[in-house]
This record gives structure tokens, sequence and C-alpha cells, in this order.
């Protein structure tokens, strides 16, 4: 669950704009961006009155992020009168429309876009202010000393309306610049310190004076004022400023992504608890059916023990006619000892390797016992085999070799032997390898024994019950050598140290 959740998380990431995670270089003092009909100052908080405006599209095509005015003395927006507004040396960066000219009022021909006095008087006024230049079709910015000495620097071009232009003033002690749409427009020598009327508010789209009363049509918007001289490389970033609601629609497609992919990790959990429930619904089967094999392998024990129990009296009761009083003991104490192997055995349907060979010893010196020609029976060990803290099924090897002894030297002549090793090329697994020189299955196949071969079905229906439930490799694979050579046994058998495994095999 982690994993998923990081994973989701670092995908966000991904998703979400630069923007979102890096800072803008050029931090404005006052900002008036007019996003979602906002009526304040971003920076320091402030209220500004709006009078007679409406909310408009911005230049991003944003509903409600920008102020448009009617081109009437009704219709300003009176940003306020404190220190931030009215820098001594800084810049002023906001974006304009011109939509109509507005030719009604008096005074000089211009409409005015900001404006604020630097002393009381009814011309050469302007501390700084932007206008639109009636009779040329120009825009221009304009900066005050007094009376006696007025700066200005207006478009090279005439100023088109009807659409959005980036227009920024810049100014200290010593020059005043103009830049539209990113590029410097003019730079003239100012020489004196600006200065503001106390009493005087930063006014849009009003002039504001009784001798020259004029109004401004069109929409305003982002209008940044800053304590310094912006460079030109920081016009030409606010002129290229993203859109600012373009970190909305990422954080609004990334949440929905987000909740995409957590509808789709719903569903993934879902089909997977499903596919659990089915698959324990199966195990559940399986190891059921396993159960049936298990009581029907204890039947087949039961009627193997008595088969092999009833031959090994036949021997002794033969030592016992012939007198052979030394043998019959020797053959009885050897009967006893591995029947009582064979008991402790059957308490547990697992066996560890070092008992299992114990067994197979003791059934074969038994054997040997009761047979003129005795069966040479090797049993070796690969290096990585360490019998005692092995376990596994028990009853999987005696079946084979049980076949080998009744029915693969059936009418054999000569030496008789059985190979028996046991490697470990895998911790999981343990591979026995049964290998006889006896006449070879398919001299086998003419006597038939029910007995024999619904053992050899059993052990394939056990390993394949193991595989199916624990995702194991487990098989057998019997191989017929040239003809009358004998049959190879290889049987990967799995080793049951886990107690998960264990559990299951004691079911």
């Amino acid at each position: 669950m982690k994993f998923y959740f990081l994973y989701l998380l670092s995908v966000v990431y991904f998703f979400i704009p630069s923007e979102l995670i890096s800072q803008n270089s050029v931090k404005p003092v006052a900002k008036f961006s007019f996003d979602n009909r906002k009526d304040y100052d971003e920076v320091g908080l402030r209220k500004i009155k709006l009078v007679g405006v409406s909310f408009t599209r911005d230049r991003f095509n944003n509903e409600d992020c920008a102020a448009y005015l009617l081109g009437n003395q009704s219709s300003y927006i009176n940003l306020g009168n404190y220190p931030e507004i009215k820098p001594v040396q800084g810049s002023i960066s906001l974006w304009v429309k011109v939509e109509f000219e507005i030719h009604a009022g008096s005074g000089h021909r211009i409409n005015p876009v900001i404006i604020t006095k630097s002393y009381n008087g009814d011309d050469f006024y302007e501390a700084y202010a932007i206008y639109y230049l009636l009779d040329s079709r120009k825009i221009a910015c304009v900066n005050t000393e007094d009376s006696l000495r007025q700066i200005g620097i207006p478009s090279s071009e005439v100023f088109s309306r009807n659409r959005w232009h980036h227009l920024v003033i810049t100014y200290d002690d010593h020059w005043l610049c103009f830049y539209i749409d990113g590029k410097p427009e003019g730079k003239v020598v100012k020489g004196y310190t600006s200065k503001f009327l106390e009493t005087d508010s930063v006014i849009i789209g009003v002039s504001a004076n009784k001798k020259n009363s004029r109004y401004f049509n069109g929409s305003i918007d982002e209008i940044e004022f800053y304590d310094r001289v912006i460079t030109p490389e920081e016009v030409l970033e606010l002129y290229h400023a993203p859109n600012p609601n373009k970190n909305k629609i990422f954080l609004y497609w990334a949440v929905a992504f987000l909740a995409f992919l957590l509808l789709v990790f719903m569903i993934y959990l879902l089909i997977k608890l499903q596919l659990s429930r089915t698959l324990r619904k199966e195990k559940t089967r399986l190891e059921l059916h396993n159960k049936l094999l298990e009581t029907e392998l204890r039947v087949n024990r039961a009627l193997m023990n008595p088969h092999f129990i009833f031959n090994s009296l036949n021997a002794l009761q033969n030592y016992i006619l012939k007198s052979q009083m030394e043998g019959a003991v020797d053959y009885l104490a050897k009967f006893s000892k591995l029947i009582r192997k064979i008991l402790e055995g059957n308490m547990s349907d697992t066996i560890s390797l070092a008992l299992e060979i114990e067994l197979i010893e003791g059934y074969m010196e038994i054997e040997n016992l009761r047979f003129k020609e005795k069966i040479d029976c090797s049993i070796t060990l690969g290096h990585e085999v360490h019998p005692l803290s092995i376990k596994i099924p028990v009853m999987m090897l005696q079946p084979f070799i049980e076949n080998a002894i009744w029915h693969a030297f059936q009418g054999k002549e000569g030496e008789k032997k059985i190979t028996i090793r046991f490697l470990m090329n895998d911790p999981k697994y343990l591979e026995c390898i049964i290998e006889d020189n006896g006449m070879g299955r398919k001299a086998k196949q003419e006597s038939h024994d029910d007995k024999r071969s619904l053992a050899t079905m059993f052990v394939v229906q056990r390993l394949e019950m193991l595989n199916k439930i624990y995702n194991l490799q487990c098989s057998l694979t019997i191989t017929d050598k040239p003809a009358g050579q004998g049959t190879i046994v290889k049987i990967i058998l799995p080793v049951l140290n886990n107690e998960v495994l264990c559990r299951y095999v004691q079911l």
C-alpha cells in the first residue's frame, strides 16, 4: 500500500507545473490582479475602491479576471494612498486594452490610464501617469517635478486598440524608461527626485481634475508596483508571465488525474480481492481434494503394509521350518526394527530424509534376506544434502523402489542393482534419482499390477496439488533406458521445512 501511495504522489508531482514549485524572481511590493473579482492589494491586503467598474476576461480569456472601465466620470478605480504605490524610485507594470477613444470631457485631449499627482495644481501635476493620446493615437508615460519641468515618452507607433498590451514605467533620480510589450520604447534623462502629493491617491480611468476632465474606456489588469528599477530582462519576464490561472488548471487536472488513479487503484484492489477470494476457494477445494487423496493413500498404505508383513512372515516361517534358528532370529530382529520405524513414520505425513533413508535400507535388507540373489542397493548424497535437516512428504519414494524389486528384476539373470541419489540444486527442492538395471517398463507392462499403478498415480497427484496451491515446480519423470537395461525415475520433491507447507501436508 505504501508503494502505491508514493507512486501516486510522484505522478502528481510530475504533472504539477513548474510555476508551482519555483518562484518568480520579480517580486512586487503591491499587486492588483483582479482575479476572481479581487478588490484588494494582494501583497499588502489593502482594499481598493471600485466605482462603476465591471469585471471581464483577461488576456488569457479567464473570466472575471480583469477590470473594465466604461469611459465616464463615474467609472474609475482608486488604488489608495500609501508609500508602496508611490515609490520615489521604482517601476510600474500593467496590462491595458484600449477599447474606444473617449472624446468627451475637457482639457488636454487624452484618455488617462493611471495617474497620481506630485502637487496640487491644474497643470503639470503628474508624479507619474500613462495617457492614451487622442490626436496621435499613441500611448505615453509622463513624469513631472513641477510646472517648470515635465518629461514624457510617447510610443513610436500608433497604439493599437482592442488588444492587450503590456506597459512598464521605470524611474529613479536619473532616468525615466518606458516599455511596451517587453520592448524598450524610450529612455530620457530625469535629473530630479520624484515627489508625491500626500493627499492624492493613485487613480485608474479618470484624470480627477476639473480643468482637465478626461476618461478611459477599456480593460486594466495585473497592476504591479516595485520599489526598484527593474531590468529589461525582468520586464520581459513580466511580459511572458504565464496564465495566472494555469496553476489552477493544472491543479484541477492533477487532482482529476489523481482521482482517476485512485479509482483505478480501488478497482484494482477490488479485482485483487475478488481474485484472492476465488483463489482461497480454489485452494480450499484443492486442499479438500488432497485430504481425499491422503485418505486414499492411507488406505493404500494399509493394504500395502499387510502384504509386506505377510511376505515377511512367510519368509520367517521358512527359516523356522528349515531349522535355521539363527537366521530366523536375525530376520525377526531386523523385521521388528523396520516395522517400528514404519509405524513411527505413519504418525506424520512428513518424514525426515534421514528416516526415509533408514526405511529404504531396512526394507532392502529384509527383501534381500528373502531372495537368493541379493540386490545391490547404493544410496549417495550430494554435498549440499543434510538428511537430518530436510523433511519431505511421506510415501513418495517407496513405491518406485518396490516396483524395481518386484517387477524390474522379475526374470532377470545376473547382477541386480538399484542406485539412489539425492541432490539439492535449489533450497526449496530435493531431487531423487532412482535407477535400476532391470527389464524396463516395456517388459513390466506384461505384468499388470493395479496397486503399483495406483501408488504412482497418488505420487503424481500429490505433487500436482503442491504445485497448484503453493506455486511449486515439483515433478516426476520416468525414463526408459535402452531395452532390457532398466529405468530411471527422477522425482523433484518439495523441502517441507517451511511451516506453511508443513501445515498443508499435515491437513
